[in-house]
């Protein structure tokens, strides 16, 4: 009987001591103040009307186009590719997870013609500290603020694509994608893709950059606008803004063919994936062994340096070169490669059409009569046995 009651004495008295223990931890627990706000970092933002920002509507800093097609940085130039539901929207500045600012104005529709699938509208808003929300169409859109000029450009996102010298469209047409993107991310894919050894670069809807330029006859800088990038370079695993990278490698060893996926999300941003479905055609006319140019006393250069045209790709068997825009003198002038005269084409070599009623034979040279500027186009379409030549007078 002692030793029951002992235990239900230690029971009673263990007991009583947590009770006491956790009334007492529970006294010094230290109080997390639940902080009110809109949770995200100091900065700006697009905001809907009556909703707060979230992080992946943040713009951050990003480099622009410098004359020399290269990366400048730009003060107060913020940017990002921001997925926006239809409605009115202002850009708001954060700080200490409140709204400071808020910034509106009214949008105007600008065209801009350099997109080669004719993406070619996009909206600019001069925005004012206090000014009314604006309205914006669902989708992902290119958003930038520029503080010089106070003013948001907005361009939708329809597709990516690729398009360099290792695709078989070259620098001249992109490769195509299929896909869509909503507010939880994009997707887009491209199958039976031929990369060859050379180089290519991620942009959208077909173009390169918008040209917002004060005055396009002047260079870029702070008193006369800045151009925005459209693209991607650097590597699979760091793709970069524009001119921050360089055109993405594709080496001997990776000529293939391959099912491209291209993927956003606000989170992780752009993403490109190659995934090797195939081998590469063979091919015994390789384009990057014959660059074409025109030489002689007719062109900028004269005989010593040539004039470059620009490879830009094959179709349906035809392979393309060309000079958007050469001015010609008096004199004459033939297409050579590589800088060297081991492979040329003159009079009698090579097929004119177009406008060369100028145009005559100079022992073997083309001769140039009266001066003008000319588009050139060379083609050939059974591998580098014939060429045809057109001019067309600008």
């Amino acid at each position: 009987m002692n030793f029951k009651f002992l235990s239900s004495g230690v029971s009673l008295i263990l007991a009583l001591f947590v009770m006491t223990f956790a009334a007492s931890c529970g006294d010094d627990d230290p109080v997390i103040p639940v902080v009110e706000g809109i949770n995200v970092a100091d900065g700006f933002y697009m905001a809907k009307t009556g909703v707060d920002p979230t992080a992946a509507a943040g713009l951050v800093a990003e480099t622009v186009e410098d004359d020399g097609f290269s990366s400048q940085t730009r003060s107060g130039f913020i940017a990002n590719y921001v997925y926006l539901a239809a409605g009115d929207y202002n850009m708001v500045q954060i700080a200490s997870k409140k709204i400071s600012k808020t910034f509106g104005g009214t949008a105007q529709t600008i065209t801009d013609t350099g997109s080669g699938c004719d993406y070619n509208d996009y909206q600019v808003v001069t925005l004012a500290d206090g000014g009314a929300a604006f309205s914006v169409a669902a989708g992902l859109h290119k958003v930038t603020y520029d503080e010089m000029t106070g003013e948001m450009v907005l361009y939708k996102i329809e597709t990516p694509g690729l398009i360099g010298s290792a695709t078989e469209g070259g620098w001249g047409s992109d490769v195509a994608f299929t896909g869509s993107v909503d507010a939880n991310g994009g997707s887009w894919s491209a199958t039976e893709v031929i990369l060859r050894e050379g180089e290519f670069k991620l942009r959208f809807n077909c173009r390169w950059s918008l040209d917002r330029r004060i005055d396009s006859s002047l260079g870029f800088g702070a008193d006369n606008g800045y151009q925005m990038f459209i693209n991607y370079g650097g590597s699979l695993s760091n793709l970069l803004t524009g001119n921050d990278g360089a055109n993405i490698p594709i080496a001997a060893a990776d000529v293939a063919e391959y099912t491209v996926d291209v993927t956003w999300d606000g989170a992780d941003g752009w993403k490109v994936a190659l995934t090797k479905t195939g081998e590469a055609p063979i091919i015994t006319f390789v384009p990057d062994d014959h660059e074409w140019a025109l030489v002689g006393d007719a062109t900028p250069g004269g005989w010593d340096t040539d004039t470059d045209m620009n490879y830009e790709g094959v179709s349906s068997g035809i392979y393309t070169w060309e000079a958007a825009s050469i001015d010609l003198v008096p004199g004459g002038f033939k297409f050579r490669t590589n800088d060297s005269w081991d492979e040329n084409i003159g009079w009698g070599q090579v097929t004119l059409t177009g406008d060369v009623s100028d145009f005559s034979d100079d022992n073997g040279n083309i001769k140039v009569t009266t001066a003008a500027s000319y588009k050139v186009v060379l083609t050939t379409n059974d591998d580098g046995g014939t060429y045809t030549a057109a001019f067309t007078q600008l």
